[in-house]
């Protein structure tokens, strides 16, 4: 049975996850998933080596329901993948063409290096937390992902903006309008990492101005506590 994603719901539906990937190595001084990794699911055979990136075999010949919303690579980073193994992925997204699919990285490079003719059913992805750089990631600060993302070619975009931070309300609305996602989400901080958190009339600027250049715009939950903080 598919595992729910606490990513968000679309469409009235949840997304469901597919860890036929999972492990990262950029080290993000937030990541929910590697502390999950380390501490409650240590002892899964999964996870043996920690966080290290790897392919989970055994889940790679899933089927899903169609109309189903699928993200792959929920407890890592899709990027650390090799090509043969993305191909090979593509593959099988292919032979599901009533099933949606999102990769979502903090490289999103990838994309283009990786040279792949993309699946018309998935959506390509990239965390884009704020236009600043906090320095608290190994990951590719943000610019080098918005200029990845901007000049992608392909017709589904998604951008995620979790856990956001604070930014330059006019600078990052120009990146994601140039991106031209077809869907955005917001999320907050839900684990007390203790973040440089945006007040809340900048989040709510921030949503209306998204609204006005995206046709989807998700607000997970979670984010009315900055949204409604004094």
């Amino acid at each position: 049975m598919a595992d729910r994603s606490r990513m968000f719901h679309i469409d009235g539906k949840s997304m469901v996850t597919w860890n036929c990937w999972v492990g990262c190595d950029f080290q993000c001084s937030y990541c929910s998933a590697r502390k999950l990794a380390l501490t409650r699911l240590k002892n899964s055979p999964r996870y043996i080596d920690g966080f290290s990136p790897h392919q989970v075999t055994d889940k790679l010949n899933r089927k899903f329901k169609p109309d189903t919303w699928v993200f792959i690579g929920y407890m890592g980073d899709i990027s650390f993948a090799p090509r043969a193994f993305i191909v090979d992925l593509c593959a099988r997204i292919s032979s599901q063409p009533e099933v949606k699919f999102l990769f979502c990285t903090k490289n999103p490079t990838k994309y283009i290096t990786w040279h792949i003719t993309w699946p018309d059913n998935l959506y390509l992805g990239a965390t884009i937390e704020t236009n600043r750089d906090y320095k608290l990631s190994r990951a590719p600060i943000p610019l080098f992902r918005y200029r990845s993302m901007q000049s992608l070619v392909h017709p589904k975009k998604f951008i995620s903006i979790e856990p956001i931070m604070d930014f330059d309300l006019g600078e990052f609305l120009t990146w994601i309008e140039r991106i031209k996602p077809e869907i955005v989400e917001v999320g907050a901080d839900n684990y007390r990492n203790k973040l440089p958190e945006p007040k809340a009339y900048k989040v709510q600027s921030l949503l209306n101005g998204l609204r006005n250049i995206c046709p989807n715009v998700i607000e997970k939950v979670g984010l009315s506590r900055l949204k409604d903080a004094i």
